[in-house]
C-alpha cells in the first residue's frame, strides 16, 4: 500500500493488490499501524483493486469500526467493477462512503 497526504487531516492509501485472503493477511498489521500511529482520516483508493472476498470485507469493517471508535472517517475512493457489486450487495456504503474524488471527502468533513 502506498500512502500519500494530499490535504491536511487526510491519508489516502493506494491498495495495489486485491483484498483477497493472502494479500489481507500481509496488509491488516499494516492498518492497524496506521490507526494507532497516526490521526487523520482515511481514504483506501480502490482504482487498482479488481477483487474483493469476505476477508477483505471484514478488514475494511474492521479499520471503520477502529477509525470510528476514535470519531475518525473513512471512506473508499473509486470503487469499481466486483468490489463495488459485493460491496454494494452487502450495503457497506450504507456505513463506508463511496467517493470519486477526494474533494467529495473534504466537502462531507466540512458540512
Amino acid at each position: 500500500m502506498e500512502m500519500s497526504r494530499p490535504h491536511d487531516g487526510i491519508i489516502v492509501l493506494q491498495v495495489v493488490h486485491d483484498l483477497d485472503t493472502e494479500h489481507v493477511v500481509s496488509i491488516q498489521p499494516k492498518l492497524e499501524a496506521l490507526v494507532d500511529e497516526y490521526t487523520e482520516n482515511i481514504i483506501l483508493d480502490f482504482s487498482s483493486v479488481h477483487f474483493i472476498d469476505s476477508t477483505g470485507i471484514g478488514a475494511i469493517v474492521f479499520l471503520f469500526k477502529r477509525l470510528t471508535s476514535q470519531r475518525r472517517t473513512l471512506s473508499l475512493l473509486k470503487v469499481s467493477g466486483q468490489p463495488y457489486k459485493l460491496m454494494t450487495m452487502l450495503r457497506v456504503e450504507n456505513a463506508i462512503p463511496f467517493i470519486e474524488n477526494i474533494t467529495e471527502c473534504d466537502a462531507s468533513r466540512s458540512a
